[in-house]
């Protein structure tokens, strides 16, 4: 459904052109992957994933405006209706390419998220200045909200109900954190459901 060899290296060519990628901020380079034609995305939780949604005049401006905030991974446009909308999250577990029930002009494309990006991590906030992917906190470099550190990269934090080792790997701003069963969830429901159940079968 996607095909590896549309790629376009962002910031080159929506807003300095392919003269230019010598004077490109290493930090602010971003590749994207696109689907063929047909294609739309359907987010698993569209009021926590969904960012915005704009009418655009080509696939290149959708690209750019996904590029220019910070949180968004994921994009689709369709080129009858020029509706750009952005997301955030993780293609392959938060969320479906689906056929597009608007038209087949429409397209999915997605952030590639690489290592360099991330190098500077842990690193004076001096390295982050002109970086995408990090942001200044506690005065070093650090992963941007709703997403967390696996060792390589910053991964979008996850949903309800998504495997979790540790807590930072949950999104927090909707309450979730790590449960015991080692899933995302609210710890308070967690509390009322081992409540619930030990009354069930308190013998």
């Amino acid at each position: 459904m996607f095909n590896c060899h549309f790629r376009v290296l962002i910031f080159a060519w929506c807003i300095l052109g392919p003269m230019h990628l010598q004077s490109i901020s290493i930090g602010w380079e971003s590749l994207a992957t696109f689907s063929s034609y047909g294609f739309e995305f359907s987010p698993i939780d569209e009021q926590a994933l969904f960012i915005l949604e704009s009418n655009v005049n080509s696939i290149m401006s959708c690209v750019q405006t996904c590029h220019s905030n910070t949180q968004c991974r994921i994009f689709d446009f369709d080129d009858q209706s020029h509706r750009c909308r952005i997301f955030e999250g993780d293609i392959t577990t938060m969320g479906s390419v689906v056929t597009s029930s608007l038209s087949v002009r429409s397209i999915v494309g997605s952030i590639e998220l690489q290592s360099e990006n991330f190098a500077n991590r842990g690193q004076p906030c001096s390295y982050c200045q002109e970086s995408r992917y990090l942001t200044c906190i506690n005065a070093t470099c650090q992963c941007q909200s709703h997403t967390f550190f696996d060792g390589t990269i910053c991964q979008s934090q996850k949903l309800l109900g998504a495997e979790c080792i540790d807590s930072a790997e949950c999104r927090y701003d909707l309450n979730y954190t790590c449960l015991p069963r080692q899933q995302c969830g609210r710890e308070y429901s967690y509390l009322l459901l081992f409540f619930y159940t030990s009354i069930e079968y308190n013998p």
